[in-house]
């Protein structure tokens, strides 16, 4: 019975081909290389984000071949393709060019009246509970949903309090988004905010005025994985069980998923 059973498992599985496909992401206008591009199949975990010159490589199983491949970056039209015909098309030429997308400008409402200050979201430092990065994997980013006071907010700055850095140097990109159905949405950025830090612990802190954010709605900040820096346990958060659960996807491209009653410390001081 045992040898019956193992050959109808063997006749059952199918076996499929893993490749890895190289290229590079550049401007299509300038010609010019694009760093920290997101490359990814939607909803699937598969997925990647273009290094500091461009180049990227992507592992793609045939399984994924009738599922849709999308690379996008803050400032361009992304770009949607079937996998199989993404292959053939790296194949041929291993340069992917993005177009760079015109956004009407927002209005900035500037008020004479004097801005009140407050620091919104998860504003624990506890070394007790710590949380993050569920992978290394590239595209792999975690955040929380931050509730305004009053519209206009005006974004100043980022805080983060970190339990634990064993790297050398962080690097990370930070982005917020807009919500549907509850979850993150599109970017309300106009360019990428890269942070690099050498902090071991304590109070991370992002000026974010140059950036002119301004939001009109609750939002998600989150903090992306854009480089390989090592093992995924080398860098954690305070994390506490008040706030906004924790939402995180695993790597570009992904499906956002909520964690829990958890959230992390992530917070930014606004004016209103």
């Amino acid at each position: 019975m045992r040898k019956i059973i193992l050959l109808l498992l063997l006749i059952s599985s199918k076996s499929y081909s893993q490749e890895t496909y190289k290229g590079s992401i550049v401007d299509k206008n300038s010609k010019e290389t694009l760093s920290y591009v997101n490359i990814g199949v939607v909803g699937k975990s598969i997925g990647t984000v273009s290094n500091n010159k461009g180049g990227f490589q992507i592992e793609l199983n045939e399984k994924y071949d009738n599922d849709t491949l999308k690379i996008s970056s803050i400032g361009y039209k992304p770009l949607i393709f079937k996998v199989s015909n993404f292959k053939t098309i790296i194949l041929n030429n291993p340069s992917i060019q993005l177009e760079e997308e015109i956004s009407n400008l927002q209005e900035v409402v500037v008020s004479s009246r004097k801005l009140k200050e407050k620091i919104l979201g998860n504003k624990t430092t506890s070394k007790r509970i710590s949380g993050g990065f569920s992978s290394n994997n590239l595209g792999n980013e975690i955040g929380i949903k931050i509730k305004i006071k009053k519209s206009p907010t005006y974004i100043e700055d980022f805080n983060v309090s970190i339990v634990k850095n064993e790297y050398d140097t962080l690097k990370f990109r930070l982005n917020f988004y807009d919500l549907k159905n509850g979850l993150p949405n599109k970017s309300l950025l106009k360019e990428n905010i890269i942070i690099v830090s050498q902090i071991k612990e304590g109070i991370l802190t992002v000026d974010l005025r140059d950036y002119d954010i301004v939001v009109y709605e609750d939002f998600f900040v989150t903090l992306e994985w854009i480089e390989n820096l090592g093992d995924e346990f080398g860098l954690s958060f305070s994390a506490g069980f008040l706030g906004s659960p924790i939402i995180f996807k695993k790597t570009s491209q992904d499906y956002w998923q909520k964690k829990g009653a958890v959230s992390i410390g992530f917070n930014v001081t606004v004016k209103y």
